[in-house]
């Protein structure tokens, strides 16, 4: 009885997992409102623009490009040490504090991330199996795949509770900011790409955006990457990255979008 949902938390934990890899910084400001909402509540609307208005000239002031990344060259043509790069991605990404992502894999979904005071994420993944929660809050995961949450926990009698447990120890593990430069340092060699993709967020926001590729297949963690993209905005604003994985001949691709940069969210553990 116990099989599928076990699956089913391998496969949730999987999708998700290149998905924190090292993709917790944001890219896209607030969304503001719309006309119609305007024209119905004009008074309300009014102070909720200036608002937004306000909350984007501080957010501007307070970010300031890594000098990690302003020593770089983002540019069409360009092409970039790994060594170099890797600790720019990894400054970049947590440069804003907080903010959503949306993970396009075999579970699919939007997580809100924050790193205020520390790393932590909730998100809901929708597979093949159905939607499942996940949060991660104080170093504990939870899993709720709609029977009730799982809190992970390694020495756990309980299979699920164990796998579980055994997703959040990756987690913890590769949400670690020197994992992620070191994931892309794994690469010795990326290129900026000639020209620039546009690339529309979840929050409706087209961004004119840099492709870096890397140069050849590489492995990290015996993970055998056949491609591995990152997409940059001006500033080194993270738009988003896309990894391909080959493992016996069959390929998986994980794409991620970020926006709602700085936004600050409220992680609550599903538990």
């Amino acid at each position: 009885m116990k099989t599928r949902p076990t699956l089913t938390v391998t496969a949730a934990a999987s999708g998700l997992l290149l998905g924190l890899v090292g993709l917790t910084g944001c890219a896209a400001e607030p969304e503001a409102p719309s006309a119609k909402n305007t024209e119905s509540v004009p008074v309300e609307e009014t102070v909720v623009e200036e608002t937004v208005a306000e909350e984007a000239t501080v957010e501007e002031t307070e970010r300031e490009v890594p000098a990690s990344c302003a020593a770089l060259d983002l540019q069409p043509g360009a092409t970039l040490d790994g060594a170099a790069l890797g600790t720019c991605v990894s400054e970049a990404l947590s440069s804003y504090g907080s903010g959503k992502m949306r993970v396009t894999a075999d579970s699919s979904g939007d997580v809100e991330f924050t790193y205020n005071p520390t790393y932590e994420f909730q998100g809901t993944l929708e597979g093949s199996d159905g939607a499942v929660k996940i949060s991660y809050v104080d170093g504990v995961i939870w899993i709720d795949q709609g029977t009730g949450p799982v809190k992970g926990d390694l020495e756990s009698e309980n299979l699920e509770e164990q796998l579980a447990g055994a997703a959040g120890e990756l987690y913890r593990i590769y949400s670690d900011l020197e994992q992620t430069k070191q994931m892309i340092q794994a690469q010795p060699s990326w290129t900026v790409e000639e020209g620039q993709d546009l690339i529309e967020l979840p929050s409706g926001e087209i961004v004119e955006s840099f492709r870096i590729t890397s140069d050849e297949a590489f492995s990290w963690h015996e993970m055998p990457f056949s491609e591995f993209i990152l997409w940059f905005g001006e500033d080194w604003v993270p738009v988003g990255d896309q990894a391909s994985i080959d493992i016996q001949g069959m390929q998986s691709t994980h794409t991620q979008h970020f926006y709602d940069l700085g936004v600050p969210v409220t992680i609550t553990p599903l538990g």
